[in-house]
């Protein structure tokens, strides 16, 4: 057994730790030795039911206790998590479930209405619950109670941990395929990198299904306290640290601004906070500073992808000793110094240098932390890992003293909150609706949500289109989430003679469409 396998990585971690408290909720308090022995039973326990090494397991689960044991109890016993995002509709859900092959499913009885859907497409799926209780499902707490204490010895590094689906119902999802070295390897950086130590106590405010939930992972990594918070409220979220001696969270912009609103500088409830890492999208600038005067210079700046979690980090320390007002400005741009054994470099696509940073380019990575590649995708695997190396679609640039910034997009993903939108999913959604010709999805900057989803629509000959009843007919097989919050209903789209969006004069159009658009949707 390997210690990058994270059976081995846990097994170590309830060793070392065992007696000092791993995971809190408002119930209950576990042990590191007694939460990574209901880990390694729930692994163990899934066998029982048939399951083998490499099969998938759906997590549908909110973020609970039960969450962790069910994600990590897979992981170590080398079955591989698909997590779910719940916001999702059941049709998206069942589409990331059947292309990945998945065996089980996770869940409770509160997802009655997706497990119906999901056993129509996979009549053979085995249903595991967390909460409640259904026909022809295990509970969890059986399965841990079936399992074998003790850690399994049969992985090895490079086997796959994980699928992180991206996309829809549009053709056949995008899963991210992270192995066992991936997860081991951004657990163990990212753990020294954030200078994490056991006597920390991490408030999870975030939801657990994203990648993003390695932060917690490093915590545990460095024999911290987790502290599970549940649902976010920004009006209780310094009330929740005081009563927590919470010292540690991790947000995402939209989170952030929420909060600003809810606090106040110096704010006493806050006295034990030290890092507040910030990732997921660009927190704009009069955000930033906001956030700044605040808290204060206990804001740690992250960035990372799916493909490549976590690969640069930005401390708090380092705006601590920043000697002026300037300094912080620049600072407020950037994503850090690269962490651990990573590499960054930059390709083609930037510019000159700039505005106190080097010339740009496509920022590219290569490191443990790289994904293995995208599921039954070759052709989009062979195009994104060149030479060892993960093309980002990234453009960024270093300052002077290491630190990178993130400059520019060559992708068309729109990132809002924490989430990737592919701009296709929604240009279908659209574009199935009565009256539609053509459809462009862009993103649009925005303040709180870093870009919001827009859509531009040429209406069908003699055709008259609402944009609110176009933003409404999304709601059937298309995540909330995924809406556009705007529509503009344009007479044509720009377009190359290779019949390619150009985004750039689409987007310059925008000024003369603005008002009347906004009267439109109100």
């Amino acid at each position: 057994m390997s210690k990058d396998h994270l059976a081995q990585v846990f097994a170590e971690l309830a060793d070392r730790y065992g007696d000092r408290s791993a995971v809190r909720d408002a119930k209950d308090t576990l042990s590191y030795a007694v939460f990574f022995e209901r880990v390694f039973r729930f692994g163990s326990g899934l066998k029982t039911l048939g399951l083998a090494p490499g099969d998938k397991v759906g997590l549908l689960l909110p973020d609970v206790r039960a969450y962790l044991e069910a994600d990590y109890g897979v992981m170590a016993a080398g079955l591989v998590r698909v997590p779910l995002d719940p916001r999702m509709a059941p049709v998206e859900k069942v589409a990331q479930l059947v292309s990945a092959g998945a065996k089980a499913v996770v869940t409770t009885a509160d997802h009655t209405g997706d497990l119906d859907a999901i056993r129509a497409a996979l009549p053979d799926i085995r249903v595991v619950l967390a909460a409640g209780a259904l026909p022809d499902a295990t509970p969890m707490e059986t399965v841990i109670a079936a399992g074998d204490p003790e850690p399994w010895d049969g992985g090895c590094p490079d086997d796959l941990a994980a699928l992180n689906f991206s996309g829809g119902t549009t053709g056949r999802p995008k899963a991210t395929m992270i192995r066992q070295r991936n997860l081991a390897a951004v657990m163990a950086a990212t753990s020294v990198g954030f200078a994490i130590s056991p006597d920390d106590v991490f408030l999870n405010i975030r939801p657990l299904w994203p990648i993003a939930q390695v932060i917690v992972m490093s915590h545990f990594a460095a024999g911290a306290e987790v502290v599970l918070g549940g649902r976010f409220d920004p009006a209780r979220f310094a009330d929740l640290f005081a009563e927590t001696g919470a010292t540690r969270t991790s947000m995402v912009p939209t989170q952030l601004v929420r909060v600003l609103d809810h606090i106040r500088k110096d704010d006493p409830r806050l006295a034990r906070l030290t890092a507040v890492h910030v990732g997921g999208s660009r927190l704009p600038p009069a955000t930033f500073a906001r956030a700044l005067d605040l808290i204060g210079p206990r804001i740690g700046v992250l960035y990372g992808l799916t493909e490549a979690p976590i690969t640069t980090y930005l401390s708090p320390a380092d705006f601590a000793a920043a000697p002026n007002t300037a300094a912080r400005k620049h600072l407020m741009r950037a994503s850090g110094r690269v962490l651990a054994d990573y590499e960054i470099r930059l390709g083609e696509g930037g510019g000159p240098a700039s505005d106190g940073l080097g010339p740009s380019g496509e920022v590219t990575i290569r490191g443990d932390n790289v994904m293995a590649g995208y599921w039954q995708e070759p052709e989009l695997t062979e195009a994104a890992l060149r030479d060892g190396w993960l093309h980002t679609g990234d453009l960024g640039a270093f300052d002077a003293e290491g630190r990178l910034t993130i400059t520019g997009r060559l992708k068309e993903v729109i990132r809002s909150g924490a989430s990737s939108i592919l701009p296709k999913e929604v240009e279908d959604a659209i574009a199935q609706q009565p009256g539609v010709s053509e459809v462009a999805v862009v993103g649009l900057p925005d303040e709180e949500w870093g870009e919001i989803v827009a859509a531009f629509v040429v209406a069908s000959e003699g055709a008259e289109l609402s944009p609110r009843a176009l933003i409404d007919g999304c709601d059937e097989g298309l995540a909330r989430f995924k809406r556009p919050k705007r529509v503009f209903v344009v007479d044509e789209i720009p377009r190359s003679h290779y019949g390619k969006v150009l985004r750039p004069q689409l987007l310059s159009k925008l000024d003369q469409l603005t008002e009347d658009q906004t009267r439109n949707q109100r």
